[in-house]
């Protein structure tokens, strides 16, 4: 791996600019991840119960077996890439991997000719599939942001213009589902397009980025090491716990109302096809307010920011359920603040990942780290995220009681249980540690 930083001496390293088209492609990457993962995050809970009629503890049990299997291999994929990041560089991993996403994503949201245990089954292999798939190629990504660059400003603006690469491809996501969510097989059309165009998207990314900034050195270590390893990670550094612990309560709240929009729409108010447009809404709220995001965080800081936007998203939740019957216009404006209001909170966690991951490898006896905490990053949002579907099916059963799985029920209750949830654990545990845009501690 070339590197212009010698991670042993980053101190003396002068400031690196990054050109806007190493920018670019760079956030190509999460356009092509976001062609996948809005699919997994809007639609998948959704097609299991409407289209396959999975019962609803089972579709909300699958993604729970989904996480678990992220939780397990996720760790694994950090480990090898740090290990052997110096023969095959973290942009390679984006590369390889695209292929196998896109042959996951079809087979995810196929139809077979299958009942009861069988399609269950089926349903739960190719979800584990997909998830497998999509952190092989997403947790290098997520590293570059700490190898592109060790300089703290141009990782918060590499974290933005990510995040607007995200909402591209989010909503070029919806929009595909929106057009071809009719005939025999609703989402199957859309998963082979989308599939087929994240790969032009993974190929920018590993042309276009340079990784400048090396790790420590590392040595091999066995597997029960590596597990030590993370616990030590973990143990000895409160920041990261903190910040552990706002990734998961994030990621349950955010994942809960984008996953709850089809529902919303379909059952709450009564509007199923606004909904397929409504699903736009995620991404270009990102899209929108990720520069604003940016902006606000580097005149107030990123723990300040993070903790206005957990407030707006819950005070906006208790708003659209009490004027949620004035009309979908209503409704649907409300539910833009709380879902721009994620926006802010998604953007601030990130972009606290590569500061944690310098404060670790920066201490005397650091070691290469970086896939290692992006890992137990995404180990934290898909717990997040793999709570968020239990969430939605029991606000769904509690109010819908019979008919909860083909017609009845309401997730505005659990959005709102989820957001209070997230609003108290981030302030009695708020994140402790971040440096300003002068890369100064604080």
């Amino acid at each position: 791996m070339r590197t212009d930083c010698p991670a042993i001496d980053r101190a003396a390293c002068s400031p690196v600019v990054i050109k806007r088209r190493e920018r670019l492609s760079y956030a190509a990457g999460d356009v092509g991840f976001n062609l996948i993962w809005q699919s997994i995050e809007l639609y998948l809970l959704f097609f299991y119960i409407q289209v396959l009629h999975l019962p609803l503890g089972v579709a909300a049990g699958i993604f729970l077996v989904g996480a678990v299997i992220d939780w397990l291999v996720d760790p694994i994929i950090g480990a090898v890439a740090d290990r052997k990041a110096e023969r095959y560089p973290m942009r390679l991993w984006v590369l390889l991997s695209g292929p196998l996403i896109a042959v996951a994503l079809w087979l995810a949201f196929r139809s077979p000719p299958l009942e009861g245990y069988s399609l269950a089954l089926y349903a739960a292999v190719t979800h584990v599939g997909l998830r497998f798939a999509y952190g092989c190629g997403n947790i290098p990504y997520a590293v570059l942001t700490a190898r592109i660059t060790d300089d703290s400003s141009e990782q918060l603006k590499l974290t933005g213009l990510r995040m607007q690469g995200a909402a591209l491809g989010g909503l070029t996501a919806a929009t595909i589902y929106a057009l071809t969510s009719g005939g025999d097989t609703p989402f199957l059309i859309g998963a082979l397009i989308l599939g087929v165009l994240a790969q032009p998207c993974f190929i920018i990314t590993w042309l276009g980025v340079r990784e400048r900034v090396a790790a420590p050195p590392t040595a091999p270590l066995s597997p029960g090491q590596e597990i030590s390893h993370y616990f030590t990670l973990i143990g000895r550094n409160e920041a990261l716990r903190r910040l552990l612990l706002t990734i998961v309560v994030a990621g349950l709240s955010t994942t809960v109302t984008a996953k709850s929009i089809l529902f919303l729409f379909d059952r709450d108010l009564g509007n199923s096809e606004w909904g397929y447009w409504a699903a736009l809404l995620p991404s270009a709220a990102l899209l929108i307010t990720a520069p604003l995001w940016v902006a606000l965080s580097s005149r107030i800081g990123l723990v300040t920011t993070l903790i206005w936007a957990v407030l707006l998203h819950l005070i906006a939740l208790v708003m659209l359920a009490i004027f949620y019957s004035h009309g979908l216009e209503v409704a649907t404006v409300i539910l833009a603040i709380a879902i721009a209001a994620t926006c802010g909170m998604s953007i601030m966690f990130w972009s606290m990942v590569p500061i944690a991951i310098r404060d670790l490898e920066t201490l005397p006896d650091g070691t290469g780290c970086a896939a290692h905490v992006y890992a137990l990053s995404n180990v934290a949002r898909k717990l997040g995220q793999a709570l968020a579907p239990q969430i939605i099916a029991l606000s769904l059963a509690l109010t819908g009681g019979a008919d909860a799985t083909a017609k009845g029920g309401a997730v505005l209750p659990g959005m709102i249980l989820a957001a209070v949830i997230c609003c108290v654990a981030v302030f009695l545990y708020r994140p402790t540690s971040e440096r300003p845009a002068s890369g100064q501690a604080a």
